[in-house]
């Protein structure tokens, strides 16, 4: 029965160590930071959503003021109007 050896030099070696060293930093990366919305003192609720069965769905930017008025369906696709709250309060 023949012995099986193998001989590797220094080079191939270290080089081998240093992608399974790679490939085992990638695959345990560790999550990143969490969103900024979660973040203590980051405003939280800043869009809104109103939506009833009557009437057309309104998403609020609470912070500016302004807000999207969902469209009559137009050949089967929704749309939506940008209005300023400032704006339509001025006409009432």
């Amino acid at each position: 029965m023949k012995t099986i050896s193998f001989t590797i030099d220094l080079k191939s070696f270290c080089l081998g160590a240093l992608t399974v060293g790679a490939v085992l930093l990638m695959a345990n990366k560790p999550t990143g930071e969490p969103a900024q919305q979660n973040q203590p003192g980051w405003p939280t609720q800043r869009y809104q959503a109103v939506v009833n069965k009557d009437t057309r769905t309104i998403i609020i930017d609470t912070q500016t003021g302004r807000f999207l008025v969902e469209r009559p369906a137009a050949v089967g696709l929704p749309g939506w109007a940008p209005v300023d709250f400032e704006e339509v309060y001025k006409r009432r």
